[in-house]
C-alpha cells in the first residue's frame, strides 16, 4: 500500500469523535496522523473529509475541519516509521521538541525597515504604528524564506517561528503560513517579553498578533498590556510557559468559530490553574465595513461604523 492507503486504513480503525466526549481531541489527533503519514495537504484533505463523514458525531463543518488540518500541519511532521506497514504505532500529537535548548535554525532576520512595515501594514489593513510596535518588541522580523521576502512571527525564546510572504501570496495552494521545522507550536509567542507587564492580550495567529498591537497603540496600552499569540487554536499552552502567566490579567480574543470557543475554554482552564485572572472578549455579532461578519481581531480592524457606535461602551478592549 502507498502512504495514502495506509493512512486511510489506519483512520478507519480509530474511535469515533463524539461531541461532548473529547471529540475535538480525537478529530485533531486524526489530522495529526495524516501529517505523520507524510501526506500532502491536498491528499490529507480528501481522507480527512471521508473520516469526518464516517467517524464524527456530528460531522464537523468544512471550515472547522480545514482549521484543524492546518494546525496539524503547523505542529507535526512526517514520521518515516509510519510509512512501514509493520512499524509499531507511536503516540500522536507530540510536538517536535519540548527542549528549550533545541533552538530553531532561522534564516538571517532583521527588524522591519520603514518600507517593510508600511508594506505589511497596507497588506493587513492596519496602522503603521501598530505594525511597528510588533517589530519594536521583537515579535515581528523580516527576511528571505524559500526564495521569497517574508515576515516572521518570532520571539526571543528560540522555540517557534512562522513565516508568511510579504507579497500576500500563499507558500502552497493550502498554506498561507509556514511554521519552521523544529518549532514548538504550543509555545505562546511573546510570553517572555511580557515578564514585566501586568496585563496580557492573548490571540490566535500571527495576523491577529499584528492587529492586537495596532489596537494597543490606539488605546495607549502598549506600556502595560503585552501582546501574545498562539499559532493555532488546537494546541494547549506549553507547560513551560504557564508559570510565566501567574499573577497577570489575561484577556483572550478567540476566533468566532468552534475551534476558537474550544481554545478559549482550554486556555482559560490552563491559565486559571497557573494563577492568572482570565476572561475573553467575544467578537460574535459584529460586522466589517463590507458587511461580512467579524471572525477575528484582524476583521475587527475593519469594523462597520454602525457597529462601532452601537457597541461604543464595549470598546475597553484590554484588561
Amino acid at each position: 500500500m502507498n502512504n495514502a492507503e495506509r493512512a486511510r486504513a489506519y483512520l478507519k480503525k480509530i474511535p469515533n469523535a463524539i461531541a461532548g466526549q473529547n471529540g475535538h481531541r480525537a478529530t485533531f489527533a486524526a489530522a495529526c496522523r495524516l501529517v505523520e503519514f507524510g501526506l500532502s495537504p491536498e491528499a490529507a484533505w480528501g481522507i480527512y473529509l471521508e473520516w469526518n463523514r464516517s467517524h464524527c458525531l456530528p460531522p464537523w463543518s468544512e471550515r472547522d475541519l480545514r482549521h484543524k488540518l492546518r494546525d496539524a500541519f503547523k505542529c507535526m511532521s512526517a514520521k518515516p516509521h509510519f510509512f512501514s506497514e509493520s512499524a509499531p504505532r507511536q503516540k500522536v500529537c507530540q510536538y517536535v521538541s519540548s527542549n528549550a535548548s533545541a533552538r530553531l535554525s532561522l534564516p538571517p532576520l532583521h527588524p522591519g525597515t520603514d518600507a517593510e512595515i508600511i508594506r505589511l501594514a497596507n497588506l493587513r489593513g492596519l496602522t503603521r504604528n501598530g505594525v511597528a510596535l510588533a517589530s519594536e518588541k521583537g515579535l515581528l522580523q523580516f527576511g528571505e524564506f524559500r526564495g521569497k521576502v517574508a515576515w516572521f512571527i518570532v520571539d526571543h525564546s528560540g522555540r517557534v517561528a512562522q513565516a508568511r510572504r510579504l507579497d500576500g501570496l500563499k507558500w502552497t495552494d493550502d498554506a498561507k503560513a509556514w511554521t519552521l521545522a523544529r518549532s514548538q507550536a504550543a509555545w505562546p509567542i511573546g510570553i517572555g517579553e511580557a515578564a514585566t507587564f501586568p496585563s496580557v492580550a492573548l490571540v490566535e495567529g500571527g495576523p491577529d498578533l499584528l492587529a492586537v498591537c495596532a489596537f494597543l497603540v490606539v488605546e495607549s496600552r502598549e506600556h502595560d498590556c503585552a501582546p501574545i499569540a498562539m499559532l493555532g487554536g488546537c494546541a494547549r499552552i506549553h507547560s513551560d510557559a504557564l508559570s510565566l502567566f501567574a499573577g497577570k490579567r489575561v484577556r483572550i480574543f478567540p476566533h468566532v468559530d468552534d475551534t476558537g470557543a474550544n481554545a478559549t475554554r482550554r486556555w482559560a482552564e490552563q491559565l486559571a490553574e497557573s494563577g492568572a485572572r482570565v476572561d475573553a472578549f467575544s467578537l460574535a455579532g459584529l460586522r466589517r465595513i463590507d458587511g461580512a461578519s467579524v471572525k477575528d481581531v484582524c476583521d475587527l480592524a475593519a469594523i462597520h461604523p454602525d457597529d462601532f457606535e452601537r457597541h461604543r461602551c464595549l470598546w475597553n478592549l484590554f484588561p
